[in-house]
Parts: C-alpha cells; structure tokens; sequence
C-alpha cells in the first residue's frame, strides 16, 4: 500500500458526515457499507449494517461487489477509509463515499454502534 494514499483525499470520494450516513442507513437499508478498519477494531464496535473488510483487502471487496454499487467506506479517523477508495477507484468503482472523522467522529456525535 501507498503511504501517501492515507492522505490523498481521491477526487470523485464524496464526504459524508455522520448524520449524512445515518441519514442514508435510514433511507435504503440496504446501502452498503465497508468498514476498513482493523477485525479487532471492528469488534470494538461499528455501524450496525457495516462488513468488515480491512484495508488491504480491496481485491475481495472488487469480487463481492459490483463497480457500480453506491459504497460507503468507514474507518477510524478517515485516512484508511480514502487509502481504500483510492485503490478502489483503480479497479473501476465509481460510486464512493466516506464517513468524514469516521467511528471517531460517529462516537463523539453519540450515534449507535454495535459491539
């Protein structure tokens, strides 16, 4: 992976904020969203509908998923979540979204998360 991908927002990722993402959950049910973080991390506690695929595993996201599905990545601070949409977005993926600040910024607004 590409340090520099950790800070490089990709143009095209559009940022959502956490009432934006709720907002979404609330709406379609079935929105998709990818956690990147770490498995331990996840277990600590994620966005009630997110599946976990840590950064890295991009690849199985690109098997799982078609490159024209809406996606919203999630990840700890933020960093992770657009190192992934940037790598996503070589494979093709054209519809991607981050949670801004991510869990770290969900958990200080005191949105729900399950454990």
């Amino acid at each position: 992976m590409n340090i520099f991908n950790l800070f490089h927002h990709p143009s095209g990722l559009t940022d959502l904020s956490p009432q934006e993402v709720l907002g979404r959950i609330q709406q379609d049910p079935n929105v998709v969203i990818l956690d990147v973080r770490t498995p331990t991390e996840y277990r600590t506690g994620h966005i009630e509908s997110a599946t976990s695929y840590p950064l890295g595993h991009e690849s199985a996201i690109a098997k799982d998923f078609s490159p024209d599905d809406p996606i919203i990545l999630i990840c700890k601070s933020g960093h992770r979540s657009q190192a992934a949409a940037n790598t996503l977005m070589k494979l093709g993926f054209r519809h991607l979204s981050h949670l801004q600040g991510g869990m770290d910024r969900w958990k200080r607004e005191g949105l729900p998360i399950k454990s």
